[in-house]
């Protein structure tokens, strides 16, 4: 009903850097991230992976000069006269790093990740997180949104996660490590992994998305949300829908909507 081209000989979306791929399923948040131009970041917690990002693997450094500086930085930074005196009296070094290990677990959950992949050709993937190719992958070039794809990074896989110690003050910005290893058990998802100050809605520069991909599973009446979707908002993205389920070496796919650039 939907075929215009059936592309079998050259597939028509480019693949490695700059570009990036997005799987999401079948459902009403899909729809509204694309309707309304943002990507979800969620909460770490919400992962699939229990050890992802786990703040039970931070440790804040025993390291007595790294305490030391923590609790003079802070005290250097008091100037209520009142406070510094209550921070004097009751606080020490080792009393601050304690007090500070507490609130580890929160500032890790601050953060929002959004999860994407380096090619749409991984048929776990379109399985695990496009609703069995029931739902689609979003096709993103890096270079037209720099602010928002700054600091997207690929994700390093570790035999085993382990803990390690920050050092808040010397190091501060060491803990976003934290964010970038996964075990090998993962390595098949390819993971680029985006991470925000924030959790939440965060909107992208709609001249980024390329290309949309719909799995060979999707019903008529999600496929036909996503089209009327593309033809208000997204005027020069192509819409795709794969032959037959994603398996390796077997990539073929259909123009559902628009014209092969």
């Amino acid at each position: 009903m939907y075929e215009l081209e059936v592309l079998r000989e050259k597939f028509p979306i480019k693949m490695g850097p700059p570009h990036v791929f997005r799987f999401r399923a079948a459902n009403e948040y899909t729809l509204s991230e694309l309707d309304e131009g943002y990507t979800w970041f969620s909460r770490r917690d919400t992962l699939n992976d229990p050890m992802d990002s786990n703040p039970e693997f931070v440790k804040l450094s025993s390291n007595l000069e790294e305490q030391k500086l923590l609790y003079d930085t802070i005290a250097d930074s008091l100037l209520d006269a009142r406070t510094k005196r209550y921070f004097d009296e009751n606080m020490d070094a080792i009393r601050l790093m304690e007090f500070a290990q507490t609130k580890v677990e929160p500032f890790v959950n601050s953060f929002g990740i959004a999860c994407f992949t380096m090619y749409p050709m991984n048929e776990k993937l379109w399985e695990i997180y496009a609703s069995n190719h029931s739902g689609l992958s979003l096709h993103f070039d890096i270079t037209t949104d720099k602010t928002f794809f700054h600091n997207v990074h690929p994700i390093y896989y570790v035999p085993e996660i382990y803990s390690r110690e920050y050092n808040p003050i010397s190091e501060p910005n060491h803990i976003v490590d934290l964010f970038y290893k996964k075990t090998e058990v993962w390595s098949y998802e390819k993971e680029l992994r985006l991470l925000k100050d924030r959790t939440g809605r965060i909107p992208f520069n709609r001249e980024s998305l390329q290309n949309i991909i719909i799995g060979a599973h999707a019903k008529k009446d999600f496929i036909e949300r996503i089209i009327e979707i593309t033809k208000k908002k997204y005027p020069n993205v192509n819409v795709y829908q794969t032959v037959q389920p994603v398996i390796i070496n077997n990539f073929r796919c259909n123009l559902l909507y628009g014209t092969v650039q």
